[in-house]
């Protein structure tokens, strides 16, 4: 099954949305992102936020334009209700206090200049996401082939 980033960002930043998705897809990863144009005072759509809760972890890009966004915050807000993990990627520069309920989080920064140094671990971090969520599923898959082994052999010995 693949793996689904959902990415927050500003309509401003298509460019950087751009390059991120192009680049956490080369690592196999399904990308969404919430719609490209909003109305202001408009809410984020249910289709988007539906996304979120489907998607296995939520990339916001706070840059410059995107600290601004009333949208991306409350996709945030999803994110940390839905208990998705949540990767900031955040410019340079950017004051901590306008990262909202972000503030103590750890972050990716991101550099105007050099873009592809945090694109680059942008997706080494997600990719890593994925695969502990690939880990954990051989492991349930394991658990459940070796519970269904000892009731088979539980049964057959109660019919001897």
């Amino acid at each position: 099954m693949a793996y689904k980033v959902f990415v927050s960002h500003s309509t401003r930043d298509q460019g950087l949305v751009m390059a991120l998705t192009n680049t956490l897809s080369k690592f196999g990863l399904e990308v969404s992102v919430g719609k490209w144009y909003l109305i202001p005072d408009q809410t984020i759509p249910p289709k988007d936020l539906n996304k979120i809760k489907k998607s296995d972890c939520v990339v916001a890009l706070l840059t410059s334009n995107g600290i601004r966004s009333n949208w991306i915050h409350q996709e945030i807000g999803c994110a940390l209700n839905a208990k998705k993990p949540l990767i900031p990627l955040v410019e340079k520069g950017t004051d901590s206090k306008e990262l909202g309920a972000l503030q103590d989080k750890d972050y990716i920064e991101y550099d105007r200049r050099q873009p592809n140094q945090a694109l680059i671990k942008m997706s080494t971090y997600v990719r890593t996401l994925k695969l502990k969520k690939e880990e954990r599923e051989k492991a349930s898959l394991v658990a459940g082939s070796i519970t269904a082994f000892l009731l088979l052999l539980l049964l057959s010995g109660e019919g001897k």
